[in-house]
């Protein structure tokens, strides 16, 4: 045999074994589609995004009084807004993902810083509305008092709403004459959960 014939005879083989194994590997799949499942699971918490109102972040301010006893004295921007309107509020963020429930309290009753005298926690009293106009929100007679703990001062307040805040104060007869302050802290929770 010629030296051609000898290398077309092995290719041949090799293209034949290569035929017979192709077959033989098709015939001889024997496995199974399986399936599996898992969990996904994601945790979303709660967001919340609020900012005060230039003239909340100012501070409430009753300016001189010059006669006592002095009752319901109008914090001064409690309506200097468009139709009478207060411009104290907080604002919840459109990018919040929840309503909130805003809670207030005073650090502690009014007091004068050099004398030590107070004006007592029951004399600031406090309204808010989510609207506000010459009415709203409400007179100082259906108020709520400051206290030093926090109470609900705005519910289920929506992303993108507003509460509006209104301050009254009354000075007692033979109040000292001083300057007097204290804080009044704002915080908002989650609708729904306490203070």
């Amino acid at each position: 045999m010629s030296k051609e014939n000898k290398l077309l005879a092995v290719f041949s083989l090799i293209f034949i074994f290569s035929i017979i194994m192709i077959f033989d590997q098709q015939s001889g799949i024997t496995g199974y589609a399986t399936t599996g499942t898992t969990v996904s699971n994601v945790t979303i918490s709660s967001y919340l995004a609020i900012a005060m109102s230039t003239n909340l972040q100012a501070g409430i301010l009753f300016g001189t009084v010059d006669a006592l006893p002095a009752t319901d004295l109008n914090a001064s921007h409690n309506y200097d807004g468009a139709s009478s309107a207060s411009t104290m509020f907080i604002n919840v963020s459109t990018d919040s993902n929840a309503a909130v429930d805003f809670c207030i309290q005073a650090n502690a009753a009014l007091t004068d810083s050099v004398g030590g005298n107070i004006i007592g926690i029951g004399n600031e009293t406090y309204l808010n509305s989510t609207i506000t106009n010459s009415t709203l929100p409400g007179l100082s007679t259906s108020s709520a008092l400051l206290t030093t703990s926090y109470a609900k001062a705005g519910i289920n307040i929506g992303q993108g709403n507003v509460s509006y805040y209104r301050f009254w104060l009354d000075v007692p007869v033979a109040t000292s004459p001083a300057t007097y302050n204290n804080s009044i802290m704002f915080k908002g929770v989650t609708t729904g959960s306490s203070c």
